[in-house]
C-alpha cells in the first residue's frame, strides 16, 4: 500500500509542540486515537484555539499538513496492524513541491515527471529495501517531523 503524502507533514509537526508531537509519532498510537487527534484539530479550529492544542497557526498550509501528518500516522498505525502479514508493505510517499495546477505550476516547483518517477520507485522497489510504515522521498526514508529544507 502506497500512500501519496507531503513534506507539508513533517514540517507542521516540526513547528507543533512537544506534546503533540510525541502523540502523533507514538509507537502505540491506533487508528481511535488517530481520529481523536484529527477530531480534536478540526474542533479548535472551530473555536480557535489551536495553540492551545500545540498547533502553530502559522503555517498557510495548516490544514493540508495536518492531514499528511495523519495520513502518515496512519501509515505507520497499518503498517503495525498488518505487520503479520508478510506479504503486505505499508508506506507513504511525497512526490515532492511539483508544478502542478494545485501549485499553479510555481517556478521553483520541479516537474510532475519527477514526482511521479519518486511514486514509482516505491512501486518497483524490492521490499527488503523499505521499511514498512517508513516516509520516502526520492527513494530515501525520511523523518515524519522534520524542518523544513531551505
Amino acid at each position: 500500500i502506497i500512500n501519496v503524502s507531503s513534506r507539508a507533514g513533517p514540517i507542521v509537526l516540526y513547528k507543533a509542540s512537544q506534546a503533540l508531537q510525541e502523540r502523533y509519532a507514538s509507537s502505540t498510537l491506533t487508528k481511535y486515537q488517530l481520529d481523536q487527534l484529527v477530531e480534536e484539530f478540526i474542533s479548535a479550529i472551530e473555536t480557535n484555539t489551536l495553540e492551545h492544542l500545540g498547533y502553530n497557526a502559522e503555517p498557510s498550509f495548516l490544514m493540508y499538513g495536518v492531514s499528511k501528518a495523519a495520513l502518515n500516522a496512519l501509515t505507520q498505525v497499518e503498517a503495525y496492524e498488518w505487520s503479520n502479514n508478510k506479504n503486505l508493505l505499508v508506506v507513504s510517499v511525497t512526490p515532492g513541491f511539483c508544478a502542478t495546477d494545485m501549485t499553479e505550476h510555481a517556478p521553483d516547483a520541479r516537474p510532475a515527471e519527477l514526482g511521479a518517477n519518486s511514486i514509482l520507485y516505491m512501486v518497483n522497489a524490492l521490499r527488503s529495501e523499505l521499511k514498512n510504515g517508513g516516509f520516502y522521498a526520492d527513494g530515501q526514508q525520511i523523518p515524519l517531523i522534520s524542518a523544513p529544507i531551505v
